[in-house]
């Protein structure tokens, strides 16, 4: 299987929240590859059919005027507490790194009136990854013209940050076989209905400034890792879904076997080939409709996340074992070109 969670190290979080230096030179991330401006919006969603309660963070990314976006700022990257988190993970202990970093989305922009129909994307993140790692692939969709819906999932995600400073873990557990991602997939493809179901309810709008209806009835599924097959999932689920993606993930559950007829992207890592993943060999082969296997040279797994950006940027002098592979820049232009190609 290609996905491994990561170590987490929470007790160390609680300890370093108040470590960051008063004063930060904020890090702008690469040019969007689309013309847009782009705005964003984050809110939990509580699922309380399900128990014990499954609370969702959301974030919507989507196309903003640019006449408005000079009123709001640039949203950061992290919260407080994932700020403390990433630079355990990524900065290697260098507190406060990554609160430099500031996305190109506006937080709360209104979206603008003209891209309120644009089509609607549902990216599910890796098992053990929350959202915000992936928050580089969705604001470049949005900047090309897409409303990007992006979700944590409880259970499986490493750390999830709330509103309220609450936060969410989970236990790493490595001796999970194939068969024990199966409920995981199923949680997330109920997770993301739910999320859908309430986007569908206008008198709840969750994009500041929506006064008509978002495009619902055809949308997008995409993921990374376990969400790819999550994206997957969702296509033999629900019709509503007539498109997917996914990048760099093993199969797991019915849809391997049963496929889809709707259009699919495979897209890989250099060594992930079907010949060695036969979940993708079976999969590919059970797909009747449109289909690519595509592989980008010089990447690994967890360059299709932000990780590879970050990783070049928060550590000091790089990462030697990235030094082999493309730059995170680089490897932000490829995945837009391709996904933007497909949806």
């Amino acid at each position: 299987m290609l996905f491994k969670p990561r170590s987490h190290y929470v007790p160390i979080i609680l300890l370093a929240l108040a470590c960051a230096p008063l004063t930060l030179a904020i890090v702008i991330p690469p040019s969007l590859t689309g013309p847009l401006s782009i705005g964003v919006t984050s809110y939990e969603l509580n699922n309380t059919s399900i128990q014990p309660t499954r609370d969702l963070m959301v974030s919507i990314f989507y196309p903003a005027s640019p006449s408005t976006c000079k009123y709001y700022p640039l949203s950061p990257d992290f919260g407080p507490e994932t700020d403390i988190y990433t630079d355990n993970w990524i900065a290697n202990f260098t507190f406060g790194s990554s609160a430099k970093m500031e996305m190109l989305a506006h937080a709360s922009a209104p979206i603008s009136p003209e891209h309120e129909d644009v089509p609607v994307l549902f990216f599910s993140p890796g098992y053990g990854n929350s959202r915000v790692y992936y928050s580089g692939a969705a604001q470049n969709l949005a900047s090309n013209g897409y409303i990007v819906v992006t979700m944590d999932h409880p259970v499986d995600s490493d750390f999830i940050e709330y509103p309220d400073g609450r936060n969410a873990t989970y236990a790493e557990n490595d001796t999970m076989t194939s068969t024990h991602f199966i409920p995981f997939v199923d949680r997330r493809v109920s997770d993301i209905l739910f999320i859908l179901s309430d986007l569908s309810i206008k008198k709840t709008p969750r994009i500041p400034g929506l006064k008509g209806k978002l495009q619902l009835e055809k949308v997008g599924a995409l993921g990374h890792s376990l969400g790819g097959c999550t994206a997957a999932a969702l296509m033999l689920n629900d019709s509503r879904f007539i498109a997917g993606v996914n990048m760099d993930g093993s199969m797991f559950g019915p849809v391997t076997t049963e496929g889809l007829s709707q259009p699919f992207l495979l897209l890989a890592n250099a060594g992930h080939v079907r010949e060695y993943d036969a979940s993708w060999a079976t999969f590919y082969d059970a797909l009747s409709g449109w289909k690519r296997d595509i592989r980008v040279n010089e990447t690994q797994h967890h360059h299709y996340s932000d990780t590879l950006y970050l990783e070049n940027v928060l550590r000091p002098d790089g990462d030697p074992a990235n030094r082999d592979f493309l730059s995170g820049k680089r490897m932000y232009v490829i995945q837009s070109a391709y996904l933007v190609a497909f949806f």
